[in-house]
């Protein structure tokens, strides 16, 4: 049976689809191709997974603590190809951070190994998300409310340093919506030096908190 389009009597042109028809495209072309929303789905967990930690990818930097050397005090760690990062502190004190946890990712900086995970931790409003959106995006952190006055309560951004692999794989199950404790020695900079000895940069956080972390609690809901 031969097939003829429909089209206009006054005008003798076929009819121009209207806008909703035209919204309905791309669900039509997922009904049909079911495959393609597959992919879209998994492409999609995939980013979900590498950036909230749930998948560790093979270039993901771990810290090597079977290999590495570190002083007693933590203030000089050397790796199995003799590059050295030193590290200083601001203070020999214990800072603790406890709060709701609105984003736990990877640092992966691979000129920095000794760095595990960027960690929100919040309390008051700022834990609270119908009054303060927040987003993390290259190691910083944003806020916005509508409020006209500064949201009460904390927000860090932890930058974590594990002192052992215990506490490194603690921090590995650390996820967004958890309630936490961690306590550790603020950093004050981290500076890399090749095997020649020869100075390769620094970190140093900007509004943030470097954290030497010696304990970890997830804490029960309230």
């Amino acid at each position: 049976m031969e097939y003829k389009p429909s089209v206009n009597p006054s005008t003798g042109e076929p009819p121009k689809p209207s806008t909703s028809q035209l919204l309905l495209i791309p669900l039509g072309c997922l009904i049909r191709s079911p495959l393609l929303f597959i992919g879209i789905f998994l492409i999609g967990y995939l980013f979900w997974s590498i950036s909230t930690g749930e998948i560790t990818l093979l270039w993901t930097t771990v810290p090597e603590f079977d290999t590495w050397k570190i002083d007693s005090a933590f203030t000089s760690v050397e790796d199995s190809n003799g590059e050295t990062w030193k590290i200083r502190y601001e203070s020999k004190n214990t800072a603790v951070f406890e709060g709701l946890v609105r984003h736990a990712s990877p640092i992966n900086e691979r000129a920095f190994p000794l760095l595990s995970h960027d960690i929100l931790v919040t309390s008051g409003e700022f834990a609270d998300p119908s009054l303060v959106r927040t987003s993390v995006s290259n190691h910083r952190f944003f806020w916005y409310t509508d409020q006209s006055n500064r949201p009460a309560g904390t927000i860090n951004l932890l930058h974590t340093v594990p002192s052992t692999e215990e506490i490194y794989h603690q921090l590995s199950v650390i996820r967004k919506g958890d309630t936490v404790r961690v306590k550790g020695i603020e950093i004050l900079d981290i500076a890399r030096y090749d095997q020649q000895g020869d100075f390769r940069g620094s970190w140093a956080d900007a509004g943030c908190n470097t954290l030497l972390v010696t304990s970890v609690e997830i804490l029960p809901e309230r």
